[in-house]
């Protein structure tokens, strides 16, 4: 990608999404999680709904998983707010419960005026141009051009000691399983920030799809597979 065509892209992003993204209300991925060989749980990532956040017309993403080795139980669940129109996040939530332990959080972000805020304590801080939670981000990657071979820096993180998040996509595209059994090429996306590395296989088509992930969690390396989709509405 030159960097006339990147530049033209982010620009089509903080105006709106250059054509219908290609998800819908309603689609939803459920995914199988491993440590090595060994089944650890499950997750499911999807378009929930659309509302008002704010008065603005929003996107509704949620995530939602549960499992982890014997003695490190684990369950999180995620929900993003964004801007369906200039795909900005407006809100997010995160809890993650590990045993015992209980981490929640809620943010509201204002793209507007650049700033973030955490429910329940004073202050406010400074968030960048476009600013997305670590759940749209993985929706942002499935609407953004990708070209085999290069790498993309994005400052949207909404916190911004994160950025730059890195994007680097493989030099050939590699072949995945769907979940009805057939065989599909597929983006190898390799995300990084601050040192920590997830992987992400996106097909190769108008769907987009994360069809394979590799998220480093404190128990080890866990490795998502896809094995179901509902269809959402578009």
């Amino acid at each position: 990608m030159t960097l006339l065509s990147l530049l033209l892209s982010h620009a089509l992003l903080l105006t709106g999404l250059a054509g219908a993204p290609p998800f819908g209300v309603g689609e939803t991925l459920r995914y199988d999680a491993k440590l090595g060989y060994f089944p650890v749980g499950t997750a499911t990532v999807a378009v929930s709904r659309t509302t008002q956040e704010r008065g603005v017309a929003a996107y509704v993403f949620t995530m939602a998983g549960q499992g982890g080795p014997p003695g490190w139980r684990v369950r999180y669940d995620l929900t993003s707010w964004v801007d369906s129109r200039r795909f900005n996040s407006l809100r997010f939530h995160r809890k993650l419960l590990q045993g015992r332990k209980l981490d929640e959080n809620e943010y509201l972000i204002l793209p507007d005026s650049g700033r973030y805020r955490q429910v329940g304590v004073a202050g406010e801080w400074v968030a960048p141009p476009g600013p997305l939670d670590e759940l749209a981000f993985l929706y942002f990657l499935r609407t953004v051009p990708l070209k085999l071979g290069e790498s993309y820096s994005y400052s949207r993180y909404f916190k911004t000691g994160y950025n730059p998040v890195q994007v680097k996509v493989g030099d050939a595209l590699e072949s995945v399983t769907l979940p009805d059994g057939k065989t599909a090429p597929a983006y190898p996306l390799e995300v990084s920030s601050r040192g920590m590395v997830m992987k992400v296989w996106m097909t190769n088509d108008a769907r987009r799809l994360p069809v394979q992930l590799e998220v480093p969690l404190p128990f080890g390396l866990v490795a998502l597979q896809l094995t179901g989709v509902e269809k959402g509405s578009r």
